[in-house]
């Protein structure tokens, strides 16, 4: 906080560079998101897209790769954010407001400096000290934040997971005694899969205002997973980084930048995504990433290319770059589809007044809002012709504009707006210098006023030829005897006075000449005000069009969206909010959304919002913060065309502070210091529904779901519906106990025992047994006879391979089933029922060999059917049922054999996509068309 206090002024330059930076030359390391192509995990964990952010999700995904894990996927996409786009915010590798996401990224957040810069020693009385960057991280499924405390007396740090997760991230640090610098981190997620980041981009901050170093300090700046690990020690996928290094221009030695770009995500046995991009230098020290992304390459494990993606753009040295196009390229290099985006820069708000504003004539006194000229989406025009047209606003907030605390300043002109204010014309004053020098004129009312006069000049008069003291005539002029305040361009523009009400004298000297004098009086507009502010830089949207094709003009469908509170359509629902302590990510979120269609003739549905002021401060400490500080829905209502209530929902939420958590200080948008909050997680969540029919007649529905405190996942649901209560419980491992192997491996969210109810009667129980210590792979499921109490074994799982393949099961019933795998270990390939695997073992080398050789080249497939043709007719195992199915890899089955030897072949085109089923003489069983709708 030390470092907070000291260097609060800097915030005011960090703004100012943000907003200028396109003609300052920008250095990406001194700002607060350092790396733009992983800086869209700011907004997108603190304000994701939904109602009450006012943001639309537009999402459009690349491709995914399986694993040896069949909780884990390996997906790529890009989203779009148009707060992303905003003037301070640099255009992204895939383009202005665009984010590419991969699995796992660690990004930083700079808050004013880089926490190494925090000095060695510190002063005062505390002995902690609350680092002010924040981590913001992403892996599949997840995204949070965490943070650093250090205490300075024993020298130790801590990290703060500020999300209510039970992650366990890890860290070490580099060798430095007192400062952080951190090497790498370790996140394991709840099922034991661990994710290292050992990659990492550096940034150099450079601010010289702050620094008396110039080459700077570098710094990393964010951290990109290397591996994935799952709980059994299988590597399921790894990742490279194209990394390019680019030197300080008079401090060769000095790294100015690293970067550190996703080249290829490899899912061992599966598959690998390549990421192609190309280098402008011409885009160095501008609002844009220098580097951007061409294509990327789904390819399996062989190399085959399965489809691709190509992007275009269009920018230039001056502006951002945007996203014009994402072309699909199937597998024989032929365009699949195409989507195009298209864009505008949004429409200011509509004048508040219709006069003459201040700032039109008093520039150097009175300053117009500097509202941002970024381009934003406008639409995106989809493969077969429908078109989705977005458009944005600019965003609203509340103000109570009708407190004396606002209003007596707008009166008595202490505050002056072009949104409050505009300028009359008093009278124009015509002069002769010849005729006379003096005239008079009238202020009205009875009050001082803020008076502009300007001098408007026809004819200037010849100077005497006979000689003169000027070396050129002009004309100038006082009122009263004073010259006034320039607030025009130049001394020859409007002038400002402040005359109290009556006579007041204006005297015309110079050489000479004719004219007129404008009188000018400032006015405030007649009260009252709607309690609404622009945002200038942050937008919402507005409606969503939906077009039939390009040429439409009619939309075939509208969404429009209202923030106004229901209960004053004279104010905004919209207020600011703040992600805890960043100075630089606050957002506004909204009470109140209504959305409909564009004229309420199909109903409408009305959204409400909790937000964190709803759980009020307490002395310095505001409780949930960080659970709240998002919005949280209230209650939902659904309406008819007739504004009959139709459905309403309601929730209610219970949290609790995380036992033994430490508090951390948070950061309003309103800059003050000293609040704090501690980290909190949801122990219960009550919604109810209640339906409305037009006889009078409501049906409520209620369902309640209870969180664990150790692990924050479900502990039970509760529904009740027609007077009958239904109860799911769930069991997680513990540190004791017979899943303590688990937990040890932070596997906390699998549930391995489940029990059903009703009106308080168990129905169901089953539970799932992990009963190898060296393992974290089941073994059973027993179920529980709920008339005396007796468990049985329903399944056992008796074998499985090194990649985690369950290799042989056998029923309550005693019968195994063996199962082969084969293409990599990645899919199975026969399906033995009756037989152990040990009996099938000796037979299976030559399928497993044929099924690789498949998936190497699929010509081989024919020798892979024979392989299994001749594996079923096999007289060892002519006691066994067998199935046998074949693959193209990362694109789907294409035959399934049963045991007695019927045969359906799966055929499919070059994008992917299946065309028929056919029996093994070509019969067509089943054939699919595809007739796309927009």
């Amino acid at each position: 906080m030390k470092k907070i206090a000291l260097l609060l002024g800097i915030l005011f330059y960090l703004f100012f560079q943000h907003i200028n930076a396109q003609s300052l030359g920008i250095n990406f390391g001194d700002l607060s998101n350092p790396v733009p192509s992983v800086s869209g995990s700011v907004n997108y964990t603190n304000s994701p897209p939904s109602n009450a952010t006012g943001i639309p999700d537009i999402s459009f995904p690349l491709a995914a790769l399986s694993t040896y894990n069949p909780n884990i996927k390996l997906n790529t996409a890009i989203s779009y954010d148009p707060n992303s786009a905003a003037q301070g915010s640099p255009a992204t590798q895939v383009g202005s407001g665009w984010s590419l996401f991969t699995p796992g990224v660690i990004s930083r957040h700079i808050n004013l400096l880089p926490d190494e810069l925090l000095p060695n020693n510190i002063s005062g009385s505390s002995n902690e000290v609350y680092f002010d960057d924040v981590y913001y991280y992403n892996i599949p499924g997840v995204f949070g934040k965490f943070r650093f405390k250090r205490n300075v007396q024993n020298n130790t740090f801590e990290l703060i997971n500020l999300s209510p997760n039970k992650l366990r991230i890890e860290y070490t640090r580099a060798d430095n005694s007192t400062k952080l610098t951190v090497k790498d981190f370790t996140i394991t997620d709840n099922h034991g899969v661990r994710y290292l980041f050992k990659d990492y981009s550096l940034s150099n901050f450079n601010d010289t205002e702050t620094l008396v170093r110039p080459e700077g300090v570098v710094y990393r700046s964010a951290f990109f997973v290397s591996q994935i690990i799952d709980a059994n020690g299988v590597e399921l996928a790894s990742f490279s980084y194209q990394k390019d290094i680019k030197y300080r221009e008079y401090h060769p030695n000095t790294i100015d930048y690293q970067t550190c770009r996703i080249k290829t995500i490899t899912a061992n046995g599966f598959g690998k995504l390549d990421f192609e991009y190309v280098y402008n230098s011409g885009l160095e020290n501008t609002m844009n990433d220098p580097y951007q992304l061409q294509n990327v390459v789904l390819k399996d494990y062989y190399h085959h290319i399965i489809s691709k993606y190509e992007f275009e753009y269009t920018s230039s040295n001056y502006v951002k770059r945007e996203l014009t196009k994402l072309k699909k390229i199937n597998r024989s290099n032929e365009l699949q589809e195409a989507i195009e985006f298209a864009y505008k820069t949004i429409t200011l708000p509509p004048p508040a007044n219709p006069h003459q504003k201040p700032s039109g004539i008093c520039p150097n006194t009175f300053e117009a809002i500097p509202w941002s000229q970024n381009r934003v989406l406008n639409k995106v025009i989809n493969p077969y012709g429908g078109v989705v047209e977005y458009n944005f606003e600019f965003a609203q907030v509340y103000y109570d504009k009708a407190s004396p605390d606002y209003i007596n300043p707008i009166k008595n002109e202490t505050v002056v707006s072009n949104e409050t204010h505009y300028v009359s014309t008093l009278l124009d004053i015509p002069y002769n210098t010849n005729q006379s020098r003096e005239y008079t004129f009238v202020v009205p009312g009875n009050y001082p006023r803020k008076v502009f006069t300007g001098l408007g000049i026809d004819e200037l008069y010849p100077l005497d030829p006979l000689g003169s003291f000027f070396d050129e005539p002009y004309l100038d002029y006082t009122v009263d005897g004073i010259a006034g305040t320039v607030c025009g361009l130049d001394y020859n523009g409007f002038r400002s006075h402040s005359l109290q009400p009556g006579s007041h004298t204006l005297k015309i000297s110079g050489t000479g000449g004719k004219g007129s004098v404008g009188i000018l009086v400032l006015e405030y507009v007649p009260f009252p005000y709607p309690n609404k502010d622009y945002s200038p830089y942050m937008v919402r949207i507005s409606d969503i069009k939906y077009y039939i094709d390009k040429t439409g003009t009619t939309p075939a469908k509208t969404i429009k969206y209202d923030y106004d509170d229901f209960s004053d359509a004279n104010s905004s629902s919209g207020y600011w909010a703040s992600a805890d302590q960043d100075v630089n990510s606050s957002y506004i979120l909204y009470k109140n959304v209504k959305v409909s269609d564009s004229d309420d003739s199909n109903g409408y549905t009305k959204y409400y919002y909790k937000m964190s002021d709803d759980f009020p401060k307490i002395g310095n400490y505001h409780p949930y913060y960080a659970l709240t500080c998002g919005g949280l829905l209230d209650k939902k209502e659904v309406y008819d065309n007739q504004n009959k209530l139709l459905v309403s929902e309601k929730n209610e939420y219970t949290f609790e502070e995380i036992p033994g958590a430490q508090e951390y200080y948070i950061k309003h948008y309103d800059a003050y210091y000293g609040t704090v909050s501690k980290p909190a997680w949801l122990k219960k969540n009550v919604n109810t529904v209640i339906s409305n029919f037009d006889n009078n007649q409501s049906v409520q529905e209620s369902s309640e779901t209870e969180f664990n405190a150790y692990n924050f996942e479900i502990a039970s649901t509760k529904e009740t519906e027609d007077g009958v209560t239904t109860e799911t419980l769930f069991t997680y491992p513990t540190s004791s106990g017979a899943y303590s192997n688990l937990f040890s491996k932070n596997m906390i969210g699998i549930p391995v025992i489940q029990e059903t109810k009703e009106e308080g009667k168990t129905v169901s129980k089953s539970e799932t047994k992990f009963d190898i210590a060296s393992s974290t792979l089941p073994t059973s499921i027993q179920t529980t006879n709920i008339n005396d109490g007796s468990t049985k074994t329903a399944v056992t799982f008796d074998l499985y391979d090194e990649k985690g393949n369950l290799l042989q099961m056998t029923s309550s019933t005693g019968i195994p089933t063996a199962i082969v795998y084969g293409y990599d270990k990645t899919l199975s390939i026969a399906k033995i029922q009756g037989a152990a695997y040990a009996q099938v073992l000796p037979y299976i080398q030559a399928i497993v060999d044929a099924s690789n050789a498949d998936a190497a080249d699929p010509a081989n497939e024919p020798a892979l059917l024979m392989a299994l043709d001749n594996f079923r007719k096999n007289t060892a195992l002519k006691d066994f049922t067998i199935s046998t199915n074949t693959y193209d890899p990362l694109i789907g089955m294409t035959t399934i054999t049963s045991s007695n030897g019927i045969r359906e072949i799966y055929m499919y085109n070059a994008d992917n996509k299946l065309l028929k089923i056919t029996d093994r003489n070509g019969k067509v069983l089943k054939e699919y068309k595809y007739n796309y709708k927009n």
